[in-house]
């Protein structure tokens, strides 16, 4: 896998284009406080747009590869043939590095942070340390929560918390309070569908019905209210303290690459 570290992403997309005619920017991001790229850098190119979770945007995709161009892909795990790809983030596993750039017939591009302090607070909060992850569990041991409630029983920050109780894998539920049926024929399915009380958002992501039932929330024909219920059984530790480990294996593993990479030649 042939790649490059870069310091200037728009630079480096615009050379890529220079050569090549189907080119990829990722711009994926899965660290928690990202320096976001401004896409107005690069929109007098020939620019496509692609997310899988958004179905028009396959078109998006197929005109790309019939034309060729800039096509700009939102998921942060994602291949397609290409000639190259450059990321807007240096991820901080090599299982995003290698999964974003395994189709590239030509070379990555992969921006070389100015600091590695958002990669390693990164993973203190999506693989917290046991010490932490104890005090969460304490507080939270076979209840229900939400994050903010968390926060303020664990004095853990809001910002931080939402990363770090993943660690006890808690299922998201909304509790459903029905107001007044709405009038709209729209809605009529999903009203009559959904019931009062605690239901598994999991079964509301599946039902198909998960938009007009947030917009009946919105209206006020429903209430709803997100929390997090976490298991009563103690979780295992030493699962816990694996997983962290491993990730900081995995964040040394990209520091080590990114910084042995030759620079993209832009010029």
């Amino acid at each position: 896998m042939r790649l490059y570290s870069t310091l200037d992403i728009a630079k480096s997309v615009r050379c890529a284009l220079q050569d090549f005619t189907h080119v990829v920017l990722n711009r994926g991001y899965t660290t928690i406080k990202p320096v976001y790229f401004d896409t107005g850098l690069v929109a007098d190119l020939p620019v496509f747009q692609f997310a899988s979770w958004i179905p028009p945007t396959l078109q998006q995709l197929y005109k790309w590869h019939a034309k060729g161009g800039l096509l700009i892909v939102q998921d942060t795990h994602y291949a397609t043939k290409n000639d190259v790809t450059v990321m807007v983030e240096c991820p901080y596993s090599m299982d995003r590095i290698n999964t974003c750039n395994d189709l590239n017939e030509v070379y990555g591009v992969i921006p070389m942070p100015v600091s590695w302090t958002t990669h390693e607070e990164c993973i203190d909060a999506r693989f917290p340390t046991t010490d932490v992850a104890h005090l969460i569990w304490d507080k939270a041991r076979g209840q229900t929560f939400t994050v903010s409630e968390l926060s303020a029983e664990t004095g853990i920050p809001f910002t931080q918390l939402q990363y770090m109780k993943n660690c006890l894998a808690p299922s998201r539920v909304w509790f459903i309070e029905k107001r007044m049926r709405p009038e709209e024929k729209h809605f009529q399915q999903a009203w009559e569908w959904v019931e009062a009380g605690k239901i598994s958002a999991h079964s509301v992501y599946h039902s198909g019905m998960k938009r007009h039932i947030e917009e009946m929330g919105k209206l006020g024909y429903l209430g709803i209210k997100k929390y997090h219920e976490y298991k009563i059984e103690e979780p295992d530790w030493r699962i816990i303290q694996k997983k962290r480990d491993e990730a900081l294996i995995d964040l040394a593993a990209v520091r080590t690459l990114v910084e042995s990479l030759p620079a993209h030649p832009v010029e």
